[in-house]
């Protein structure tokens, strides 16, 4: 098949942008005229700062497709993320929806419609993210023939649910209006709705098809292919773990009552980090700054187990502090509040050292064993005088921690 010429390419790109940037403008319209209207319960007119922060997060999947497909038009990558824009800016429909139905009924038409074609957009947006940008990821080709299947699974999957969502007929109580009907809804569809439970398995079967192709990528992959996958695997890393850290805590400390100021500061930090999956998908493509993957993993490996370390010995010294001061006084507080804040800053430095010593040794061998060896060869430096004992030393630390394929030394001789 002929490919399209660049220029336009361009054009298409440009197009694309234009209209993901009319989808969003328009989604932010109704949903600051919602703000202080009714709202259907949960619905756009109950913005906090975590929806701005994954509308932000979200923004980023056009934005990085936009840049990608005007720098690398034959890669689909990019035209996957502006896909993935258009899906998200979909959803937004649901404040248009919100505007007509519920804050001034009538007032706008199609609200109904509106409402029924933004709800299942989520599958497309999450579909295509977690199936075609892994399968495609980071040259555009699948890892093999066999793969097809997963991207056919995928393709079904994406478009039943969409379909089925929109056109399932009766009354939109899955999209927050119980009393108002699917203009869209046709008969034949009711019955294929009660099978939408057997359309979303598939989808996530092929999202885990989709991880495994990742993986086997990787193993076969070698230099800069293999630096692209690690910029996406750490910031898919960064964000499990982030969910992880706020999910557990929510779970342990779960009690009636407003939600604690720590807990919605993560919540809102693995909101926004959402956006580190286009941005790190960005940097791997264009190949800016791409061997630096390296130093981030080891910071953010060091960090991640710093961060849990401190939550422990934070929460676990005000939970110690409180029962001893609760048996000898009777009261249990501040006191263990700030017992446990000041033991966090005096065992941050010296464990943050322990924590980067071990992710070295564990992570990092060649560069913890270059070390090691140069301030072994340090010191026996000071020792040494015999000049061929010392050329030996150094042509042996040389290749120890440079390992090149050949070395050798050469030595002045005669006045200088």
């Amino acid at each position: 098949m002929q490919s399209v010429p660049t220029p336009n390419r361009r054009k298409l790109a440009y197009a694309c942008a234009l209209a993901v940037a009319l989808i969003w403008a328009f989604a932010f319209v109704f949903l600051a005229l919602s703000w202080n209207g009714p709202s259907s319960g949960d619905g756009p007119a109950d913005i906090t700062l975590l929806n701005v922060l994954l509308a932000l997060a979200f923004l980023c999947f056009p934005a990085v497709g936009f840049v990608l497909a005007l720098r690398r038009p034959e890669n689909p990558i990019g035209w996957l993320l502006l896909g993935v824009g258009v899906a998200w800016g979909l959803t937004g429909l649901s404040a248009y929806a919100e505007y007509g139905l519920i804050v001034a009924p009538g007032s706008v038409p199609g609200a109904a419609a509106a409402a029924a074609i933004a709800w299942p957009m989520w599958a497309p947006a999450v579909g295509i993210t977690f199936t075609f940008v892994l399968l495609l990821f980071p040259d555009g080709h699948l890892p093999g023939r066999r793969w097809r299947w997963v991207a056919y699974a995928a393709a079904f999957a994406i478009t039943a649910i969409t379909l089925v969502g929109v056109l399932t007929p009766g009354k939109m109580t899955n999209q927050g209006f119980p009393d108002v009907t699917n203009p869209l809804g046709v008969d034949a569809v009711g019955t294929l709705s009660d099978n939408d439970a057997v359309f979303i398995p598939i989808l996530l079967l092929a999202m885990v098809g989709s991880a495994a192709s990742v993986v086997v990528r990787y193993r076969r992959s070698h230099g800069v292919e293999r630096q692209q996958i690690k910029w996406l695997t750490t910031a898919a890393a960064v964000i499990v773990s982030g969910i992880a850290l706020t999910i557990v805590p929510s779970l342990v400390f779960a009690a009636d009552g407003p939600e604690p100021w720590w807990q919605t500061a993560m919540d809102n930090l693995v909101a926004f980090s959402y956006a580190l999956i286009p941005l790190s998908i960005g940097v791997a493509v264009v190949r800016y700054r791409l061997y630096e993957i390296d130093v981030i993993i080891r910071k953010t490996l060091v960090y991640a187990i710093l961060a849990a370390a401190l939550a422990l010995v934070y929460l676990g010294g005000i939970a110690s502090v409180s029962v001893v001061l609760r048996a000898v006084t009777g009261q249990s507080g501040a006191v263990a509040v700030t017992l446990s804040t000041l033991a966090v800053a005096v065992t941050f430095q010296p464990l943050r050292a322990w924590i980067q010593a071990a992710v070295d040794r564990r992570f990092y061998r060649r560069k913890y064993d270059s070390a090691q060896t140069l301030r072994e060869f340090n010191s026996w430096l000071r020792q040494e005088i015999d000049l061929d004992a010392l050329s030996a030393e150094v042509l042996n630390v040389v290749t120890e921690t440079v390992q090149p394929s050949h070395a050798s030394m050469w030595l002045r001789s005669g006045p200088t």
